[in-house]
């Protein structure tokens, strides 16, 4: 799942070249590893909070965590030979500079004249105009129009758009059927600011207004 482990010493190098973020996921009763370690605690503990829609355990995965740090932490107290482990995680800090086109994906929010009060809130692994004009390529009285594009790493626009749609569940607009669908009652720039919001450490570019 996490492709490297390195040693806490490295962790706290790539850290303070602003290569990484580290979050320390340990449960409360374990104290912080001096005044840094308070900063991971609360990096983690901010994760949470922005992604609550995401089980504890599975954060780590979602957020893609690149790196392993695994800390030695002695034999349990009271509990003889069972020696105990703590696991911190290194998240790899987006930047533009690094991402090439191919690279690039997007979450999207789209509008429709014939659809008043509606936003269709979608993901595209090529281009936002290109996913539009397919969109519209079935004869459509009223076109679908991009409003906000968010560019996010490759691999990430899906969880993205899955969180966004969990998160506005309830105003979801089921079609006449009752088939689940990408199109929600919500105003477009209030989607686009959760869009933002849960796409942050996924970025790699600045948000589109069309």
């Amino acid at each position: 799942m996490y492709k490297d482990k390195i040693t806490l010493d490295q962790a706290i190098y790539l850290e303070s070249i602003g290569d990484i973020t580290i979050i320390d996921p340990s449960p409360k009763s374990l104290d912080p590893l001096g005044d840094q370690g308070i900063c991971w605690k609360e990096n983690y503990i901010k994760l949470q909070s922005k992604y609550r829609h995401i089980f504890p355990d599975k954060l780590q995965t979602f957020v893609n965590a690149k790196y392993t740090i695994e800390l030695a932490e002695g034999n349990q107290e009271g509990k003889g030979s069972i020696f105990s482990w703590r696991y911190l995680y290194g998240i790899q800090n987006s930047g533009i500079n690094k991402q090439t086109t191919d690279n690039t994906e997007y979450v999207y929010i789209l509008v429709n004249a014939g659809y008043p009060g509606i936003v269709k809130i979608g993901m595209t692994t090529t281009t936002v105009n290109g996913r539009v004009t397919s969109l519209n390529a079935s004869s459509t009285v009223n076109e679908w129009v991009a409003k906000f594009a968010l560019p996010v790493d490759k691999g990430s626009a899906h969880k993205v758009e899955q969180v966004v749609h969990k998160f506005f569940a309830s105003q979801r607009v089921s079609s006449d059927m009752g088939g689940s669908r990408e199109f929600f009652a919500v105003d477009p720039l209030t989607a686009f600011d959760k869009v933002r919001e849960v796409g942050a450490l996924f970025m790699v570019g600045n948000a589109i207004v069309y």
